[in-house]
């Protein structure tokens, strides 16, 4: 037995252990058929009372293929990124890949480098959620022998398979359903039109108040930094600093609803809250929570995850028959009954 000061077993050592060949060995770790039960099982007992490990990284330059793919998010503490990933991942293991994941935290600079740290990885695949429609810096040379996925937010300039969702058509849907509850005023919280899915849920949003001939208040729109918490809490704030603020909102994502709704539960008592409505994207669990909702967008997180994972092992498997494929998933509204209840709109 080999202390850990000393070298690495090798598989000439699993070798002479069994009594087999190098090439037998070679062929049980890469699950050669033409091994017997008997042989596999010496080498697998061989390998044990060793203690060997197979070098994945020594064995991936040799075959050319890491079994994993690599993922560049903006943000990790963004719920809807994580569950998408989650279902990725279901539908990867099933096929030995596994996710290396690592965050961009918003800046174009730190996605840039690491695009970078993936390529060196030798990764098998890339899926990125982009932070902006700055796409230079993703027309590198290397993506054009790596499979790449774009997701979530399409960048025109750029030549990828994308999956998406649609946004315009969701956010319509969620100021329809305060239209129908009489409200005319409505504002809106959201984020820079640097970002893409902020861009395209405040395009549905002009599009929805025009189509409906009702007068956009300037002064209750914003667009402008990150989709995050933070920017959530402290938009309520200002909002309520006006005391001739709309009644509705519609909200761009699910971390500037929570910051909005966080800032009204602890700066009001319940009989001293302002009579405000929400619309949002996103529906996640703990929505029945958030009080102030009326309408949530729900992505199907699941497909979307699926259909990432399914075009990323096309694509590994040679299939670009279809390149570049668009796949555009199209939410349903959730609606909050006056009984708290959340019913399907659409």
């Amino acid at each position: 037995m080999h202390s850990d000061e000393q070298s690495p077993i090798t598989i000439r050592e699993v070798a002479q252990i069994s009594g087999v060949s190098i090439a037998t060995v070679s062929r049980v770790l890469n699950n050669s058929e033409s091994v017997t039960p008997k042989t596999r099982e010496k080498v697998i007992q061989a390998m044990a009372q060793l203690g060997y490990n197979r070098n994945a990284v020594a064995r991936s330059l040799k075959i050319r293929t890491t079994k994993t793919i690599g993922i560049i998010a903006p943000e990790l503490s963004n719920i809807f990124f994580m569950e998408v990933l989650e279902s990725m991942e279901r539908s990867l293991a099933l096929h030995d890949y596994t996710m290396v994941l690592c965050s961009s935290n918003n800046s174009i600079e730190e996605e840039r480098k690491k695009l970078q740290v993936m390529v060196e990885r030798t990764v098998d695949a890339l899926v990125i959620i982009p932070v902006s429609d700055e796409g230079k810096h993703l027309q590198h040379k290397a993506l054009e022998q790596i499979p790449t996925i774009i997701l979530d937010r399409k960048i025109p300039s750029l030549n990828f398979d994308t999956v998406l969702t649609d946004n315009l058509y969701g956010v319509q849907q969620g100021i329809k359903g305060l239209i129908r509850e009489g409200f005319q005023r409505i504002g809106f919280l959201g984020g820079s039109l640097h970002i893409p899915t902020a861009n395209e849920r405040y395009l549905g949003y002009m599009k929805a108040m025009q189509e409906a001939n009702l007068h956009v208040e300037e002064e209750f729109v914003f667009i402008e930094g990150h989709m995050d918490q933070k920017k959530g809490f402290s938009l309520m704030h200002r909002i309520l600093q006006n005391p001739n603020h709309p009644q509705a909102f519609f909200i761009a994502n699910d971390m500037l609803h929570l910051g909005a709704t966080t800032y009204l539960m602890e700066t009001f008592r319940p009989e001293d809250r302002p009579t405000i409505v929400f619309a949002s994207f996103d529906y996640l669990s703990y929505y029945p929570l958030l009080q102030f909702c009326h309408y949530a967008v729900c992505q199907p997180l699941e497909e979307i995850g699926k259909s990432v994972a399914t075009l990323v092992l096309r694509r590994l498997q040679g299939d670009w028959s279809d390149f570049p494929q668009q796949i555009v998933h199209t939410p349903e509204i959730r609606g909050k009954l006056h009984t708290n209840t959340w019913v399907h709109l659409t």
